[in-house]
């Protein structure tokens, strides 16, 4: 190999890990300043939602939950009725528990043409109290899961309430701003 081969060679290869490391780090930049979100979303940024948990402690739970997303202005949640509701909010059962496996929360949905007509979202008080969860650990699952309500994915940052093993990080700027984008974004398009 001549001199000149070679010295092209380091050059490329510099060029190479510099593009990657550019490209790594924008993506980093980019989960640093907004959560992710799926392709489906309600069609506005609002939805009804009705409590049907029988316990008043998750009752307030919820309710706390709804008035955070709410104050940040960047979904609406309304109250509905149980039969007219987008959204139920509940807590599982002894026996509905052991279907969560070690899940504190679980949000499902079901949707058409990717807009959602339909979400489930359920705390696991089981798991709740057994792992010692306080009263603002209880909050941020039930903010994480309006999250995934909204149509927000896992943010890969200890730093957002969407964190998938998040217990005790409230409602952060870059979820605003994941919630913001999600209902810029067309249905059917991810970030």
């Amino acid at each position: 190999m001549t001199r000149s081969t070679w010295g092209r060679k380091i050059v490329m290869a510099i060029v190479a890990i510099s593009l990657f490391v550019s490209q790594v780090g924008g993506a980093v930049a980019l989960a640093a300043t907004t959560t992710p979100f799926g392709p489906e979303r309600f069609a506005q940024n609002h939805a009804t939602y009705a409590i049907t948990t029988k316990s008043a402690y998750y009752q307030r739970i919820w309710r706390s939950a709804i008035k955070a997303w709410n104050k940040t202005g960047a979904f609406t949640f309304r109250l509905a009725s149980n039969k007219t509701a987008q959204i139920k909010l509940s807590t599982a059962s002894a026996s509905q528990a052991k279907r969560l496996g070690r899940d504190v929360g679980l949000t499902e949905f079901w949707a058409r043409n990717d807009y959602f007509f339909k979400v489930d979202s359920e705390l696991n008080p089981s798991l709740l109290h057994s792992y010692g969860y306080s009263r603002s650990d209880d909050l941020h699952v039930a903010e994480h899961e309006l999250g995934h309500a909204m149509g927000l994915a896992h943010n890969p940052s200890k730093h957002s309430v969407m964190y998938y093993q998040n217990r005790s990080v409230g409602i952060q700027q870059v979820d605003i701003n994941g919630v913001k984008k999600r209902y810029l974004t067309p249905a059917g398009q991810a970030s």
